[in-house]
């Protein structure tokens, strides 16, 4: 799986791209699991109910 951002007006050719193995992802948000803690930024469910995340968030925090 590729995954990467491209903004209006950007050509794509100019994007970076990372590529993950698809089965090493666990069902936790998979923004933040590509992008990291800075995916919660823009996240309409970040501190809700509905964050998919919530596990993985208290993990990399006890981390760091």
């Amino acid at each position: 799986m590729k995954f990467g951002t491209v903004k209006k007006g950007e050509d794509i050719r100019d994007t970076k791209f990372k590529t993950f193995n698809q089965s090493e992802l666990t069902s936790e948000c998979w923004l933040i699991q590509m992008q990291g803690i800075k995916a919660c930024k823009k996240c309409e469910f970040f501190n809700t109910e509905e964050c998919g995340g919530q596990e993985i968030l208290k993990k990399l925090n006890a981390i760091e």
